[in-house]
């Protein structure tokens, strides 16, 4: 098995590895979830051992603290490139995965495991006699049509389980409330947003010169950033470039598949698809930084399944745009407007509504006073309230207490 730059593995479990206090497993890539990165590294800043179990992506930058002993068990599945795994490959890939949460529990003896979202907590059932647990999802699982038993089962499991666990944590207050009354949890779960690290000031961006460099230099520019699928409103962005200013570009940085980027170019107002510039996947840091130099954000999110309507904590680059300073053009919904225009942030529109969207983001464009005044509250509210530090602080607390019981601060740090 590889390893990236600064990444330890576990090796010889049951008798080599050092003493954890902290495990985390994700049945992903890390770097796929900035959130589940923020709180392992936080945690291990704290002086806390901190263990990771999940997947690899040839590739992929290193985005945790070297001091994190981290296994990656098999490479992941890519979705949007390639054709779904066979059965029996599937069945080995999930038998070698349990397999190495059993192992690094057994040799690591960690006081507290925390296992994100349905699959992961398939992984780790609660074991009060040998570590607490903790649940936190990413994602609100429901039920789904025609889907067959083993997500069914899946998801049954995940919610009785749940009612053993020590904490449940969720990354947005509307799923915590659906969730605790369908898995029948005595406790709302706790809610930490999926906000970034604090971020001191927003980075230097190589956006414009990038884009001089390919013959698209000068005007406006509106940019996503994020999973580029069925869900973000793109198309409907394209579509809606007619109400922008003529000279402007829609830049996207992020993976997409051949099939979307043409779905997304089909739908772009006439004569605007060469004003469609697709950037490709980033490391996460390079893609803030060329984020850092657009005018706005696009944060579309469409309601196509309960996940996704209730997301208004959960979507990071909606609080990445205002770490950066970024006015954001972004969905309705449950609980997203109280985050955004209560906050004077950014503006909320029908993500499905192309002359809506448009303009929202002519609004932006077309006034530079305005743009600064919502980049300006976004930046304070993004340094007040809206950074992992704060929102993960009350659980990294718990998380602390429960691996070094009676453990003081200076104790953690040495």
């Amino acid at each position: 098995m590889s390893k990236g730059p600064g990444s330890v593995c576990f090796t010889n479990l049951h008798t080599s590895v050092d003493p954890l206090d902290i495990l985390l497993v994700l049945r992903s890539c890390a770097e796929h979830y900035p959130p589940t990165v923020n709180q392992a590294n936080l945690l291990a800043e704290a002086g806390l051992r901190v263990g990771v179990i999940d997947l690899s992506v040839p590739g992929a930058a290193e985005a945790l603290s070297p001091a994190i002993r981290r296994r990656r068990v098999h490479r992941m599945w890519n979705s949007k490139l390639e054709h779904p795994y066979p059965p029996w490959k599937r069945w080995a890939h999930w038998l070698r995965f349990r397999h190495a949460c059993r192992q690094v529990i057994a040799g690591g003896r960690p006081s507290v495991v925390i296992a994100y979202d349905t699959l992961g907590s398939l992984f780790v059932p609660p074991a009060p006699a040998r570590h607490r647990t903790v649940y936190h999802f990413h994602e609100l699982s429901g039920p789904e049509d025609g889907e067959g038993f083993g997500p069914r089962r899946a998801r049954e499991r995940a919610s009785q389980s749940s009612r053993n666990a020590d904490l449940v944590v969720f990354s947005d207050a509307h799923r915590a409330r659906i969730f605790q009354k369908r898995a029948g949890l005595r406790e709302t779960p706790r809610v930490v947003m999926n906000c970034p690290r604090r971020m001191t000031r927003p980075p230097a961006s190589p956006l414009r010169k990038k884009l001089a460099q390919s013959g698209h230099a000068g005007g406006p520019l509106v940019c996503y950033m994020g999973s580029i699928g069925d869900d973000q409103g793109l198309p409907e962005a394209a579509r809606s470039m007619r109400y922008w200013p003529p000279d402007s570009k829609f830049v996207l940085i992020g993976a997409a598949s051949e099939s979307a980027q043409k779905a997304i170019l089909a739908a772009a107002s006439a004569g605007a698809a060469d004003r469609v510039l697709f950037l490709g996947l980033h490391s996460h840091p390079e893609a803030l930084a060329l984020a850092a130099g657009a005018d706005a954000g696009l944060a579309l999110i469409q309601p196509n399944n309960e996940s996704w309507l209730y997301s208004a904590g959960a979507i990071n680059k909606r609080f990445e745009y205002m770490a950066l300073g970024l006015p954001q053009v972004t969905n309705t919904g449950p609980g997203v407007a109280e985050i955004v225009e209560a906050n004077q942030c950014g503006l909320c529109v029908d993500s499905k509504d192309p002359e809506a969207i448009g303009a929202a983001v002519g609004r932006l464009l077309q006034s530079a006073e305005l743009r600064d005044r919502m980049g300006r509250s976004a930046r304070d509210r993004h340094l007040s309230v809206y950074n992992y530090e704060m929102q993960f602080a009350g659980v990294a607390d718990w998380i602390r207490r429960e691996a070094r019981p009676g453990a003081s601060e200076k104790e953690f740090r040495s």
